[in-house]
């Protein structure tokens, strides 16, 4: 018997179910409640709910800026920017000198004409070296020559003298850079009334003790001085005598330097800067009455784009697997189906 009349008999002799048994299983499933349906979520509309929220709070992450304040904290910003005040109430800001009193620079800078209320603090029984800038902002480039005259007029007033002048105010917006010398017991009504000249922008006062310097120098003096009397008390020769006027030369020379140090010294310098440009804008960061919800929403787009990187590889080896197991299913079903 060969392969194809063993299969025709086996396919023949398939039992058949009677039809009375299949009647009964009719009315058994007819009684029967049928079950509720469950209604099942689909992916499908999850993603159609899901996929506005995310590119909303993606679209807020990206367009928000970071943080609630640019370029650096309102504190720190307030302190780099100069307040301005009426030059009526200004006095130059105080250095602090240490208790040794050696020949370094002490400087202290003012933004603003409401610094320190003290007199300029130099010791008249010392030779100190005192220099002061001042800037200062007026209208226009007639009020920068108003300005220059003015201050000549007010340094005269005081003893003093203009040492450079470079003034431009030819066209609309002008400037000019003096060099005042001004005697040091007058500085400080020398500050006080070319303060009041325009708007201070910008203030320094550096005070440089050099009475060591002057001080050593003396004794080097003294010292030559006592050489030169020994060498006087010599037998007079040529060489003595060579000794003796390279002594007296050396001597002058210092003298006279130790002179001109100790004359310069009494002068102040002050260099007055006028401008017409404008003072920098003061820039205000405050947080609007939306700032939180803003900030709260950058964080939820952040959280979801994190979330979509993270979980979407997932997401997807999940649906297939589902998709598989939905496909046997099916299959599975329709073999039955297909027996009956």
């Amino acid at each position: 018997m060969s392969q194809l009349d063993l299969t025709a008999q086996l396919r023949a002799a398939r039992p058949v179910v009677p039809a009375e048994l299949r009647e009964l299983v009719a009315s058994i499933a007819a009684q029967a409640e049928p079950e509720p349906r469950r209604r099942r979520t689909s992916w499908r509309r999850g993603l159609l709910v899901a996929a506005p929220v995310m590119a909303i709070a993606a679209g807020a992450a990206i367009l928000l800026p970071s943080g609630g304040t640019r370029n650096g904290s309102p504190a720190a910003l307030e302190g780099q920017l100069p307040t301005l005040a009426p030059p009526a109430v200004h006095r130059v800001a105080a250095p602090t000198f240490s208790a040794s009193g050696t020949d370094q620079a002490k400087a202290s800078t003012a933004a603003a004409a409401g610094s320190s209320a003290e007199a300029l603090p130099y010791n008249p029984t010392r030779v100190e070296q005192i220099n002061t800038t001042l800037e200062l902002r007026v209208k226009n480039s007639q009020a920068v020559s108003d300005g220059t005259k003015q201050a000549v007029a007010i340094t005269r007033a005081l003893g003093g003298y203009a040492s450079a002048l470079n003034v431009d105010a030819q066209q609309r917006t002008g400037y000019a850079n003096l060099v005042l010398r001004v005697p040091k017991q007058n500085v400080q009504k020398a500050v006080d009334r070319l303060s009041a000249l325009g708007t201070i922008i910008g203030e320094n006062v550096a005070i440089k003790d050099i009475q060591n310097q002057v001080d050593a120098t003396t004794r080097k003096i003294e010292r030559l001085v006592a050489q030169r009397a020994a060498w006087e008390k010599q037998f007079q020769t040529t060489e003595t005598q060579k000794h003796i006027a390279a002594l007296t030369d050396q001597i002058g020379k210092l003298r006279r330097g130790r002179n001109t140090t100790v004359r310069n010294a009494a002068f102040a310098t002050v260099r007055l800067d006028l401008t017409t440009r404008e003072a920098p804008a003061p820039v205000h960061h405050g947080n609007g009455p939306f700032h939180n919800l803003a900030v709260a929403f950058r964080m939820i787009g952040i959280g979801a784009v994190y979330a979509l990187a993270l979980g979407a590889p997932l997401l997807i080896l999940f649906g297939l697997a589902w998709l598989g197991v939905r496909a046997v299913r099916r299959h599975r079903e329709n073999a039955l189906l297909s027996r009956s």
